[in-house]
């Protein structure tokens, strides 16, 4: 987390967490229907005239330069509407799961029981694809509770608010706390989750929609060192606040050779799978990802 000068300690820290608690005390006082649909309209008519938005464009011209503007500008809005419904919603969470309006079906759920076998560590990926808050959040209440490795927010009040609105066991943020974290769950056999789709300046470059991009190499790390199985969550938009969290194994690749080259190139076979995983269930709507990332490093 940056260092927060004495201005934002005591001015901006304070008047940007009271806006979001306004946001969320607000849409908490809705239905979750109407505050996923309030929500999804403010961000797609104010998100596409915001400067981010022009990242988002590049992105999209420079991994699928054959779509045209007309496509780019709608999964730009969509985009938006998505992420949009994401913070309606988050204020709703905890209601969503117990009420079922996110859930998982048997078959994801026995997905990770026999990944999860007699107790063994599991490594629990995925991305910012639609409510992706909901896969821990669900996963947690079929009685697979996971340790998330999140990046914290610069500003600590904010942090400590999104810590509460976040349905996992326990949260830790990148960095040296979080590696030591996430070390003692996998040794106590717990469930370990990251997404990987942020630019990673200290990852490994492995292809994601056939471009480079830097990526970090943990999942595949810590599945190769602790012979724990790779599971790839995501979450399909049923309609407002209505959500199945989805999941599937990745099989690690295994070294050519007990070396240290072989264990990298293995190590690199695995990054560049989970990201395959996640680019094709982007590509199922793509407007549900959030493209305002500089995720290629080129903007």
């Amino acid at each position: 987390m940056t260092p927060r000068t004495r201005l934002q300690r005591w001015l901006t820290d304070p008047l940007e967490a009271a806006l979001l608690w306004l946001g969320l005390a607000a849409f908490g006082a809705m239905r979750p229907e109407t505050a996923s649909n309030v929500g999804g309209w403010l961000a797609r008519t104010i998100g596409p005239l915001l400067p981010w938005s022009e990242r988002a464009r590049r992105n999209l011209r420079y991994v699928m330069p054959e779509l045209s503007e007309a496509e780019i500008a709608a999964i730009v809005r969509g985009t938006w509407e998505n992420h949009g419904r994401v913070f309606g919603e988050m204020a709703h969470m905890e209601r969503m799961v117990e009420t079922g309006r996110a859930f998982a079906l048997p078959a994801d759920v026995a997905v990770l029981a026999e990944a999860k076998g007699d107790g063994r560590p599991l490594i629990c990926v995925g991305g910012h694809l639609s409510n992706f808050e909901l896969v821990s959040a669900v996963a947690a209440h079929c009685g697979f509770p996971v340790t998330a490795i999140y990046r914290a927010p610069n500003n600590p009040i904010v942090d400590r608010m999104w810590r509460r609105l976040r349905l996992t066991t326990e949260m830790l943020p990148k960095g040296p706390v979080g590696a030591r974290g996430a070390i003692q769950a996998l040794n106590a056999g717990g469930n370990l989750a990251l997404l990987v789709d942020q630019k990673f300046n200290e990852g490994i470059a492995v292809p994601f929609f056939g471009k480079p991009a830097m990526t970090t190499p943990a999942p595949a790390f810590f599945a190769a060192r602790y012979k724990a199985p790779v599971v790839f969550g995501w979450v399909e938009r049923l309609g407002p606040a209505r959500y199945q969290v989805r999941a599937e194994v990745v099989e690690p690749a295994e070294p050519a050779a007990n070396t240290a080259a072989a264990r990298k190139t293995a190590v690199a076979e695995t990054t560049a799978m989970i990201n395959a995983r996640l680019e094709h269930h982007i590509r199922q709507n793509l407007a549900d990802w959030f493209w305002l990332h500089r995720r290629w490093g080129k903007f």
